[in-house]
Order: C-alpha cells, then structure tokens, then sequence
C-alpha cells in the first residue's frame, strides 16, 4: 500500500512539474496532474482548463492553451489551431486533421479560404462532395465582399439544398434550380429583407414561370424587389 501510495505521489509530481517547466500556471498544474494520474490527455486539459476558469476567468484560462498546445507539439500550426479549438471540444487528432487537409488542398492551389472552410467543414460533415459545396460557395461569398456570417449562411442554405434535391453531376437543370434559389436567398441575406427563404421560393417561382428575362407580374409580397432583379439580371 506504502509502494502504491509513493508511486502515484511520483507520478503526480512528474506530470506536475512537467506542466510547470512548460510554461503552464501552478492551477493548471495541478488539475492537470490530478486528472492525469486515471483520465487521458484531452480529459484532463479539460479539468485543467476549467480549474483556472473558475479560479482565474476564462480569458486566463484561454491562455494557458498556448503552452499547453505547445507542450503536446511545438509545431506552430497545431499550437495556433489546438489553442483556437480546444473550446470547441476539438481532440488533438481533429486538430492535426484540420491542419492535414487544409494544408494539402493550398498544395493543390486552392485558395486559403477555401482551404480552411473545406477542413472545418469536414470536421463535422466528412463528406468530400458537401466539403466542397459549402467552401466553394463560401469563398465565393467572400470574393464579392460578403461578410463572413453572411457568408456562412448563404453558404449553409447551398449544401442543404444539395442535400434536399441531390442533383447528379449532369442534371444541369437541377443545378440551375438550387442556383436560381441561392441567387434570390442571396439577394435577400444580403440586403436585410425578413423571410430570406420565403423571398428566395418567390424569386425563384417567377424565374421559372416567366421565362430567363420576365416581365414580372405582380402577384406576391416581394413583388417589386423580385421584378428589378430579375428585370437586371435579364
């Protein structure tokens, strides 16, 4: 009992110290440690993190992530992106993922934008096709000077269509569909009209039932806007 009594007594001070040397407070220390000696790695950051937070506040506790990140790998890509995601409950392999895609698609010449949403967006939804739609459009959102929340919506409202109407790669009508409908949901998020959905149903009933270059009647709530639209877009 005295021998397993030392041995964690050692173990506790090992792990102790080695957060004190890098870098880490004696809070998070010593959280750390207690929940390392039975729980793993991520378990036990969490613990830590949390003790400083209560102890400290949040933005206290933020920092000590940097040098924990550091203390996992010293690699500054994974220090910066482990200590951005770690509030999202990210493992350390969600992270070293993330950075694995991203980096791989910049070597095939995609943008930084796209890059970083692609890989963001696989950590939740690990499907190349939908990856692809929601960063794609996204970065196209951002190239006409969308802002990003913005961006992130229209985005969104892109891939569900996808997933609601699923088009094969040469259904060129089904995709003129989802894009005539993205096109007025787009109109709508960006100049603020309520009901972008809504908006978006009406502008693409009138595309399609009058022809590519209409002459709008009027029949529905959005009647004028829907009507200079398309009228532009003729």
């Amino acid at each position: 009992m005295a021998d397993d009594s030392l041995e964690i007594a050692t173990d506790f001070m090992n792990i102790y110290v080695g957060q004190i040397e890098a870098g880490l407070s004696e809070t998070w220390a010593e959280a750390y440690a207690n929940h390392r000696l039975n729980e793993d790695v991520e378990d036990s950051a969490w613990a830590a993190f949390m003790a400083v937070s209560k102890s400290q506040g949040y933005e206290q506790a933020k920092k000590e992530l940097v040098p924990f990140a550091r203390f996992l790998d010293d690699d500054p890509s994974f220090v910066e992106n482990y200590a951005y995601f770690f509030i999202y409950k990210w493992t350390i392999e969600d992270v070293k993922e993330f950075i694995r895609i991203k980096n791989s698609l910049i070597e095939k010449r995609k943008s930084e934008v796209y890059a970083r949403e692609y890989a963001l967006h696989h950590n939740s939804t690990p499907d190349d096709d939908y990856c692809h739609l929601f960063a794609s459009k996204f970065e196209e959102c951002i190239n006409k000077g969308i802002d990003t929340g913005n961006a992130y919506t229209i985005a969104e409202a892109y891939e569900d269509c996808y997933d609601t109407h699923y088009p094969q790669d040469n259904d060129i009508e089904g995709k003129k569909f989802i894009d005539v409908y993205i096109q007025g949901f787009e109109y709508a998020i960006v100049n603020g009209i309520d009901s972008p959905k809504k908006f978006a149903k009406e502008y693409q009933a009138a595309y399609y039932n009058n022809g590519e270059r209409p002459s709008y009647v009027a029949k529905g709530e959005y009647d004028y806007i829907i009507s200079k639209l398309l009228a532009n877009k003729g």
